[in-house]
Formats: structure tokens, sequence, C-alpha cells
């Protein structure tokens, strides 16, 4: 089994992200930032019968800050 969390926006309030099992689109979901990097950490840390080596995550979960750039 192959679980894969993808981040797709996040503008610093929320976290749009997709989940994927198997390579299937099981949806998407949306939370505040600081939810969406708990459930992250929750999911990639948890040893319930999913090997290390078969979950893993892409994107920015986060809005980076840049203090000398204009927002888009």
């Amino acid at each position: 089994m192959k679980l894969h969390l993808r981040a797709d926006k996040a503008n610093g309030t929320h976290t749009r992200f997709t989940v994927f099992m198997n390579g299937a689109n099981c949806g998407q979901l949306c939370m505040s930032e600081e939810e969406a990097i708990l459930f992250h950490d929750v999911i990639l840390h948890s040893n319930f019968r999913i090997p290390e080596d078969e979950v893993y995550s892409s994107g920015k979960w986060f809005k980076e800050e840049h203090s000398n750039l204009p927002e888009d």
C-alpha cells in the first residue's frame, strides 16, 4: 500500500492537499495550516500497518515568508 499526501496550495491560513492511495486520488482536504501540518506529521510518523517507505509527501505544506518580496 502506498500513501501519498500532496500539498497543493498553502496561503498562510489554509493548506489544501490531496490524498492518494496506491496512485488513486482519494480526495482533497482543506485545513488550517497548523492542522494540516499536524495531520501530515501524524500520518508520516505512524507505524500503523504502513511501512515507512510507502508513505510520502510532496509540495509545500506552509506559506514561505519572504519579507522582501511582494505578495502574489
